[in-house]
């Protein structure tokens, strides 16, 4: 083969990529607009740049709007062209972004349902104040129908969590409590609340409504939306008995899909505790979501379930709870109950709101329950709170180990330190912490060496005290697991050291 068609072929394609662009420019040019977009999308390729000088920028944002001018509205579903309106808005001034909107006025739904025409209702909402409130009243009525549609129902929940004042979230979500709140509108009302203290008499017909629209919500999981939150919290508040049970065992399996607003924590506070177990530790931390913890601590009589099953979930990662902000409310409120100084305010009128279901429905006295509560948790926070204290609190504690070592050589005794298994645990980590720290340990030179100091303290009441209660499992249990976590420790030589010197781990070793 000739280095002529050598050079030929490798040049093959270069130029089928050049083909296939002037294939895709034709196709372009054969559209509605087609010299428009191409116009606008060469542009673009210079007002998008972010280190573009201001002056050139303000240039050719007035060029793209002569451009586009009276034509916004046939180019915005594309996806190119979506991208460069995205762009004009970012950039313009306020009377361009005016000017791009007005050319949209009245098509903003149509807009919402498009998957590119979305992203400029959502630019428009954020920059466009002059237009914010007539695009979301353009979703009044339609709600029911827009929150399942996928690309329409990003575009409502941001309209009703962000942008929306009182007045204009309950006209959006009226509709959910039938034709009559959506259609004749009274100016002075703003939530469900109100329209139910002024006329009573629309209460079922209300529910009725609502339980129509939450319904095929909760079948389809369609349930991310803070609208929908507020629905499910005015249902649970305003149903009676009946329906309300029925709407919580609906709803069961879902309440951890709610937890992340307020009115989804409020709502999530009824169904059952099993459906929140697998992801207590998560909810616990939640701003909105501790609380429904606290209100299933507050209400459930069965406290002995409580205690199976969500108190267990909430100790195993008590040193990450209690670091954290809310995570320590529920550790606090299951040992102090409704104190303020713990509690959180918010969460305390959630509790205080919950009082009067609780009434209904419960029959065990609260101080009962507390006490059942705080029973099985406070033997492991004291262990967790002692252990933690010595071993990794700053500075001096030689003071503090010298009350340990007090109780220590104390007369032995069925209540004695190391007979208790809780008190048992607290020396058995601070003897295993002198060779091996436990992650994030303060134990220095500075502070008390918990093994021999302990080791030392029985050698003084001599072997014959220890041979008086040999039989006892936890002490024995002790000393030999301790032995054993030393001996990993420590190197062959220094072990032999250990051994040598103490003589109660030497009886133990018989």
């Amino acid at each position: 083969m000739s280095c002529d068609a050598k050079r030929k072929e490798a040049a093959t394609p270069q130029e089928s990529r050049q083909q296939q662009k002037k294939q895709r420019i034709e196709r372009v040019l054969a559209q509605p607009s087609g010299e428009l977009k191409l116009a606008a999308r060469k542009l673009w390729e210079t007002l998008r740049q972010r280190d573009l000088e201001a002056s050139v920028r303000s240039q050719k944002m007035t060029e793209m709007m002569a451009l586009l001018s009276g034509h916004i509205k046939e180019i915005t579903f594309k996806h190119d062209m979506s991208r460069v309106l995205q762009t004009c808005l970012k950039y313009g001034t306020a009377k361009q972004r005016d000017q791009i909107a007005e050319e949209l006025r009245g098509g903003f739904v149509e807009l919402a349902k498009s998957t590119y025409g979305r992203h400029i209702v959502l630019r428009l909402l954020k920059l466009s104040n002059r237009f914010r409130g007539e695009i979301i009243e353009s979703f009044y009525g339609q709600v029911r129908k827009l929150i399942k549609h996928k690309d329409a129902g990003v575009v409502v929940e941001e309209c009703y969590a962000t942008y929306a004042n009182a007045r204009q979230r309950w006209l959006l979500s009226a509709e959910m409590y039938g034709n009559e709140f959506a259609v004749f509108k009274d100016d002075q009302l703003k939530s469900l609340d109100e329209v139910l203290a002024k006329n009573p008499q629309k209460r079922q017909p209300a529910m009725l409504s609502l339980k129509g629209a939450l319904t095929p919500l909760l079948e389809k999981a369609t349930v991310g939306q803070s609208i929908v939150h507020r629905a499910l919290l005015d249902f649970l508040r305003h149903a009676d008995h009946p329906q309300r049970m029925e709407m919580i065992e609906t709803m069961r399996e879902l309440v951890v899909e709610i937890l992340h607003t307020r009115d989804g924590a409020h709502a999530g506070m009824l169904p059952s505790i099993k459906s929140i177990k697998p992801f207590a530790e998560r909810v616990a931390k939640e701003e909105y979501g501790h609380a429904v913890i606290l209100q299933a601590m507050d209400c459930v009589d069965d406290t002995v379930f409580v205690n199976k099953t969500l108190v267990p979930e909430l100790l195993s990662n008590a040193h990450e709870l209690l670091a954290d902000k809310y995570g320590r409310r529920v550790i606090l409120y299951v040992l102090a109950g409704r104190c303020p100084q713990y509690v959180g305010s918010e969460a305390l009128k959630i509790l205080e709101a919950g009082d009067s279901v609780r009434a209904v429905t419960s029959k065990k006295d609260p101080s009962a329950r507390q006490r059942e509560l705080a029973g099985p948790v406070s033997e492991r926070l004291l262990l967790w709170a002692v252990s933690e204290t010595l071993l990794r609190a700053l500075g001096d504690k030689q003071q503090a180990w010298e009350a340990v070592l007090a109780l220590v050589r104390r007369q032995i005794s069925d209540k004695h330190v190391l007979v208790d298994p809780i008190a048992n645990r607290v020396i058995t980590n601070c003897i295993i912490a002198e060779h091996t720290k436990p992650e994030g340990a303060v134990v220095g030179d500075q502070n008390p060496q918990f093994g021999s100091d302990v080791l030392s303290a029985l050698e003084e009441e001599g072997c014959w005290w220890m041979r008086q209660w040999r039989a006892r499992s936890r002490t024995k249990e002790l000393l030999q697991g301790a032995r054993a976590q030393i001996a990993q420790a420590m190197d062959k030589a220094e072990k032999k050291r250990a051994l040598s010197r103490s003589t109660v781990v030497q009886f133990f070793a018989q």
